[in-house]
C-alpha cells in the first residue's frame, strides 16, 4: 500500500469539506473519485481526480495539479503561513496601525475586546453611541475577529440612543462601526446596494520577490439589494484580466451554472480603474506581514480612484479561483508543494484544530 503525506483521515475531510462548501449536488462526484493525480502522487500526496472532474467542467481547464481541500489546508497553509500569529493580525480594529498609509473605510468608533476606542482614545460605551448618534453617514456594524462571507456585516438603520445601546450589546465584544463605502461608479454599477469588491492574491516566494498571482483575481458583487458582496449566498463573481478588464462569465458556488455579467446587469467592457495602482499597492502592503507568504486581498476603488482595503485574509479559500481560472499558485505551485512536502500537520499547525462532530459521522461511513 502506498503511504502518503496526508492520512486517510485528512483525505476524507477534504473530499468532505469540498462535498458540503463547493460542490453543488447533482454534481457526479463518483465518476473519478478513485483515481489519484499522477501530479501529487509523484510528490507524496493524495488527491483524487474528482477535483479536475468539478473544475474543469465549469472553466474547461483538465489538469491533475488542482489543489484538494485537505492538502491545502493542512499543508500548504502552514507551510506558508505562521497560525499561530494568523488571529492577532486578522483583527480588522489593527488595520489602521498595520496599514496606516493605505485607504481604509472611515471608522467611527472600534470595540476591542470590550473597551469602546474613536480615534485612538478610549472611551465608554455612551460615548461611543454618541459619536455614531453625531454622525450624518450611513453606517455599517461589523465583527472584527473570526469571521467570513460577509458574517455579522449590516447597515445600522436607527440611530437613536436605545437602539444603538441594544445594538452595540448584541455584537457585545470585538467590533467596528464604519462609514458605509462610496465606491467608484464604474464598479458600484454591477451592483448599486453592495460593496462590490475585488479578491487579489500575493505570494512571497523563497527568494524574498513578491509575486502578483494572475490569472487568479476576480471581482465580486452582491445580488439585488445585499448590501454584501457574498458569492456563497448567491452573489456572483467575475475573473478580472491582467489589463484589468473584466471577465463576461459570471461564478457562482454550488452551482453548475456560468451565467453572462452583461446578461444579467447590462453591463459589458467594464474595466476596474486604475487596476495597476491596486496591484502596486498591494504588493507594498504584503511587505508588512513578515510572517505570512500567502495573503488574499478583499479591496475596491474610490471614486477619485485611490485603493480601498476592505480586509485581508491569510487563509484564503482557493476553490473560487480554481473554478475559473484552473490550478491554484499557477507557475508557483511546483514550489508551493515542495515547501508543504516540509510541513508536519499537526493540530496546532492547522487550521482546524479538532475535526467536527458531523466530519467524524462521515468518517464511520467510509
Amino acid at each position: 500500500m502506498t503511504q502518503y503525506i496526508n492520512s486517510n483521515k485528512e483525505y476524507h475531510w477534504g473530499d468532505w469539506y469540498f462535498k458540503n462548501h463547493v460542490m453543488p449536488a447533482e454534481f457526479n462526484y463518483k465518476a473519478h473519485k478513485k483515481e489519484m493525480s499522477p501530479y501529487y502522487e509523484d510528490r507524496g500526496f493524495k488527491v483524487s481526480m474528482m477535483f479536475d472532474d468539478y473544475f474543469s467542467s465549469l472553466n474547461g481547464i483538465h489538469s491533475d495539479r488542482y489543489l484538494s481541500m485537505d492538502v491545502y489546508y493542512f499543508y500548504v497553509i502552514p507551510a506558508l503561513n505562521r497560525h499561530d500569529f494568523k488571529d492577532a493580525y486578522l483583527d480588522k480594529n489593527i488595520y489602521s496601525e498595520l496599514f496606516p498609509n493605505v485607504k481604509q473605510p472611515v471608522t467611527i468608533v472600534k470595540n476591542i475586546h470590550g473597551h469602546y476606542y474613536r480615534c485612538g482614545e478610549e472611551i465608554s460605551q455612551d460615548q461611543a453611541i454618541e459619536a455614531v448618534c453625531a454622525s450624518d453617514s450611513q453606517m455599517i456594524i461589523k465583527p472584527t475577529v473570526e469571521t467570513c462571507n460577509g458574517e455579522g456585516v449590516e447597515q445600522i438603520r436607527e440611530c437613536d440612543a436605545a437602539s444603538l445601546k441594544a445594538l452595540f450589546d448584541q455584537y457585545a465584544i470585538n467590533f467596528i462601526v464604519q462609514e458605509k463605502v462610496q465606491q467608484h461608479p464604474d464598479l458600484q454599477q454591477v451592483n448599486p446596494t453592495s460593496l462590490n469588491s475585488m479578491r487579489l492574491y500575493t505570494y512571497r516566494r523563497l527568494d524574498g520577490s513578491y509575486e502578483y498571482l494572475y490569472p487568479f483575481a476576480h471581482m465580486r458583487f452582491g445580488g439585488k439589494g445585499a448590501i454584501k458582496d457574498n458569492v456563497s449566498q448567491g452573489g456572483g463573481t467575475c475573473l478580472i484580466n491582467a489589463d484589468g478588464s473584466v471577465d463576461d462569465k459570471v461564478y457562482r458556488f454550488k452551482n453548475m451554472e456560468v451565467s453572462s455579467l452583461k446578461q444579467e446587469t447590462g453591463i459589458e467592457g467594464l474595466v476596474v480603474p486604475h487596476y495597476d495602482k491596486v496591484i502596486e499597492t498591494l504588493l507594498a502592503m504584503h511587505r508588512r506581514l513578515p510572517y505570512f507568504d500567502f495573503v488574499g486581498w478583499d479591496v475596491t476603488v474610490l471614486p477619485d480612484g485611490e485603493p480601498l482595503l476592505i480586509e485581508f485574509n491569510l487563509v484564503p479559500s482557493v476553490e473560487g479561483p480554481q473554478m475559473m481560472a484552473g490550478p491554484m499558485f499557477g507557475t508557483y505551485l511546483d514550489e508551493v508543494i515542495d515547501r508543504a512536502r516540509q510541513v508536519e500537520c499537526t493540530r496546532m499547525q492547522t487550521f482546524k484544530k479538532v475535526f467536527s462532530k458531523e466530519m467524524t459521522f462521515y468518517l464511520h461511513m467510509q
